[in-house]
């Protein structure tokens, strides 16, 4: 999870006097935009000059206090001192899974895809019984529109580890956009509700110009839970669209829904800022991250 501001300064702290010599040490963050689960936040510029007494000795692990301090800085968008941080990790550890993450989730920001595909599926060799590198994986391909790629690894992530929410909710996105709604449905239920479940369909398949098709799936959503207005909103759009009273097709004013049933995230871990949702995938309902 994300630490909390007091925390992250704590962690610095404990991170440069674990990994830096004595001396005077200047931090700086850029004055961005960070993302983070959809939500923009300003980083504001950061600058300070603090005397690092010599460190007392080496401590047991430095390299996770280098990992610490990389995410840190991934999350709050200082894309150079991250890599600078896991690149010294995954040299001093070649198989450390979180740092060939890292440099990969790094790849894919800047658009370098073919890297970052490469170290995703690296990471995937060393420890392929670990959900979380199957799931980094296959939203990796889901952020590229590369459903049918995107469905194994998902899979793979749900089925070791059942409980957890978030895989199995992005592996129900991935099979309704490979045209498995039969499997999906069982996932998004469980997930998010029966007629929710029902209202993403929906929502994809509408996406997908598939009209016809969400229309059967917004009704059935509200069948199942007459109060739920969104879906009520987009059946009336598009039977009147059908009877040619509105255009163009798929345009509702304010058509972006609220949450529908907040999800408690059952899992350990988190998503980084750098992980994009996928396209196609924006207006479901989302679960906590």
């Amino acid at each position: 999870m994300i630490r909390s501001a007091f925390g992250k300064s704590v962690l610095l702290g404990t991170c440069l006097a674990g990994i830096f010599c004595s001396g005077c040490i200047s931090v700086s963050s850029p004055s961005s935009s960070s993302k983070s689960a959809g939500k923009k936040q300003n980083i504001q510029q950061v600058s300070y000059e603090e005397d690092i007494p010599e460190a007392p000795g080496d401590p047991k692990n430095p390299e996770q206090l280098k990992l610490a301090y990389a995410r840190w800085m991934e999350e709050i968008n200082d894309v150079a001192e991250a890599r600078k941080h896991y690149s010294a990790v995954s040299r001093a550890e070649p198989e450390n899974v979180e740092a060939i993450l890292g440099l990969a989730r790094l790849d894919q920001v800047a658009g370098q895809f073919a890297e970052a595909e490469q170290k995703f599926k690296r990471a995937i060799k060393i420890s392929p019984d670990s959900p979380v590198v199957q799931y980094s994986l296959g939203q990796f391909y889901a952020s590229q529109q590369r459903w049918d790629e995107s469905r194994e690894p998902l899979t793979a992530a749900m089925l070791a580890d059942p409980e957890n929410t978030t895989y199995r909710y992005h592996l129900a996105v991935a099979l309704v956009h490979t045209d498995d709604i039969t499997s999906a449905l069982p996932h998004f239920i469980r997930t998010i509700g029966d007629a929710e479940g029902h209202y993403n369909v929906g929502l994809i398949l509408h996406e997908e110009e598939r009209y016809d098709e969400a229309e059967k799936h917004f009704l059935l959503a509200v069948t199942k839970k007459p109060g739920l207005k969104k879906a009520e909103q987009w059946l009336v759009k598009l039977r009147e669209q059908r009877l040619g009273k509105n255009s163009p097709a798929g345009k509702i004013e304010n058509a972006e829904p609220e949450q529908i049933v907040p999800v408690a995230h059952r899992s350990s871990q988190s998503s980084h800022s750098f992980s994009n949702d996928a396209p196609g995938t924006t207006r479901l309902q989302s679960l906590t991250r």
